[in-house]
C-alpha cells in the first residue's frame, strides 16, 4: 500500500512527504517541475534509505493526471491514501487577473482533485478501504476579496470532500478536507502576496494532519486560533480580510 500526494516537492506536500516516510510508509511523489522533484527524491531516497517511486506530471492538463494514474498502475503500485495537496492562488482584483491564471487555478485546484478522485475511489470502494485527503484553507468559510477565485476554489474543496466522504463512508473509504491557516511556503511569492501574522510552517501543518489523519471527522481545521476564528461569521471577517490582502499585494 502507498500514499501518493500530489506537489510533494515543497511546502506542505513534501513536509508531508517526510513524515510518512518518517514512520516507514511507501510514498509516491508527483509535482509539475521534472527537475526539482528528482533532486528532491534523491536527497530523500538518501535521508530514509528506501526508493521512492516519482512521476512528474502538470495536473493542470486532464492528459497529464491520466498519465500520472496509468504509471502508477504499470508500475504495480496500489494507492491506499490519495493526498490532493498541489495547488495555487493568484493575489489581486479580480477583473484585472489574467483570466488564464484563473483557468489554471480551477483546473489544478479544483479538477484535478474531482479527477484523482474519480480516478482511485472507485478501487479504495471495490477494496473497501482507502482514505482521500484534499488540502483546502481556512479562506473556503468565507469570500476572500482580492484573492477571490482562491478562496472559491477551496470552498470548492471542503463541499466536495464532504458529500464524497457521507457517499464513501458506508464502503469503508474516508475523505477528508484538511484546511490550514496561512503557511509559510513558496505560494505567497508565487501568488504575489506576503505572508500574514499567525502562520504556520509547512513542517507544523503538515505534522498537524499527520497525527489526525485517521480521523473520523471529514474537515480538520488546523490550530486553535483558527477554529476560533471559524465560527466568527464571514461578513464580519470579510472587511478586514480585505484590508490584509489589498495591502499585501499592493
Amino acid at each position: 500500500m502507498s500514499v501518493l500526494i500530489t506537489g510533494s516537492s515543497e511546502g506542505i506536500g513534501l513536509a508531508l512527504t517526510r513524515e510518512y516516510l518518517r514512520d516507514g510508509h511507501h510514498v509516491v511523489m508527483t509535482a509539475r517541475d521534472p527537475i526539482r522533484l528528482s533532486l528532491v527524491r534523491e536527497e530523500l531516497e538518501k535521508t530514509y534509505g528506501t526508493k521512492i517511486f516519482a512521476v512528474s506530471a502538470d495536473l493542470t492538463v486532464p492528459e497529464e493526471r491520466r498519465k500520472l494514474y496509468e504509471e502508477i498502475k504499470n508500475a504495480g503500485i496500489t494507492v491506499d491514501t490519495l493526498i490532493n495537496n498541489a495547488g495555487i492562488g493568484f493575489a489581486g482584483v479580480s477583473w484585472e487577473t489574467d483570466p488564464e491564471n484563473d483557468r489554471r487555478l480551477i483546473r489544478l485546484n479544483d479538477e484535478a482533485v474531482v479527477d484523482l478522485c474519480h480516478m482511485y475511489l472507485p478501487e479504495m470502494i471495490e477494496r473497501r478501504s482507502g482514505t482521500v485527503i484534499n488540502i483546502a484553507s481556512t479562506g473556503a468559510f468565507q469570500p476572500g476579496p482580492y484573492i477571490a477565485s482562491y478562496y472559491a476554489s477551496k470552498s470548492f474543496v471542503v463541499s466536495y470532500s464532504q458529500a464524497v466522504n457521507y457517499e464513501a463512508r458506508p464502503f469503508g473509504v474516508r475523505v477528508i478536507a484538511y484546511c490550514p491557516g496561512p503557511v509559510d511556503t513558496a505560494f505567497y511569492d508565487k501568488s504575489k502576496g506576503k505572508l500574514p501574522p499567525l502562520y504556520m510552517t509547512a513542517e507544523e501543518a503538515a505534522s498537524y494532519l499527520y497525527r489526525r489523519r485517521n480521523s473520523s471527522r471529514p474537515v480538520i481545521i488546523a490550530g486553535i486560533i483558527n477554529n476560533i476564528l471559524r465560527i466568527i461569521p464571514a461578513p464580519l471577517k470579510m472587511p478586514i480580510l480585505a484590508q490584509l490582502k489589498k495591502r499585501s499585494w499592493r
